[in-house]
């Protein structure tokens, strides 16, 4: 089945929320040592999850606008580009400043000063279709999305199962070609 559309997460995949995280935690080495697929932040910080999000909380949306994007943005959006139509979809957090943080991000780092194509929402499955494809870091999106009838390529991060897999964009571009 052809893909139609390709739903992107964002943190995790194009942003680096990790990065950003620790260093707000002063815990930048963790992400040379992260422990293999464990996906407990706040756990392998030695918090609890409040303590996790109180600092960004206490940032408002700057902590969402300011972090960098990772060094593969590019490459990855120009192998989306070249398969189909993809819209960005991202999960919040907590903070009422996060969405429009994120909506300054993506306009930012996307050159496009009213980018539109964006979903914001934690129910990504609601999205799911046969031919709608979500690629995602976290595999309860992954497993949600699947489970409603999408299609799903979890995101290789050391916080998940795909840890191994060094050539990000590679191992992407692979997972879409089977399913073109």
């Amino acid at each position: 089945m052809a893909v139609r559309h390709i739903l992107l997460d964002m943190d995790g995949v194009i942003a680096d929320f990790m990065g950003a995280i620790l260093e707000l935690h002063g815990q930048r080495e963790l992400a040379d040592k992260w422990p293999d697929g464990e996906a407990d932040y706040a756990g392998v910080l030695g918090m609890t999850k409040d303590e996790f999000w109180k600092p960004v909380d206490g940032l408002g949306g700057r902590f969402w606008a300011e972090f960098p994007p990772y060094p593969w943005l590019n490459e990855l959006l120009t192998l989306l580009r070249e398969t189909a139509p993809f819209t960005i979809s991202t999960s919040p957090s907590r903070s009422a400043a996060c969405a429009s943080a994120k909506v300054e991000w993506l306009r930012e780092h996307f050159q496009e000063p009213l980018y539109m194509d964006f979903m914001i929402g934690t129910q990504k499955y609601l999205l799911a279709k046969p031919d709608v494809v979500l690629i995602d870091d976290q595999h309860k999106n992954i497993d949600q999305f699947r489970e409603h009838g999408g299609q799903a390529i979890l995101f290789p991060q050391p916080w998940n199962s795909n840890f191994a897999i060094t050539d990000r964009i590679g191992y992407v571009r692979s997972e879409l070609e089977k399913l073109v």
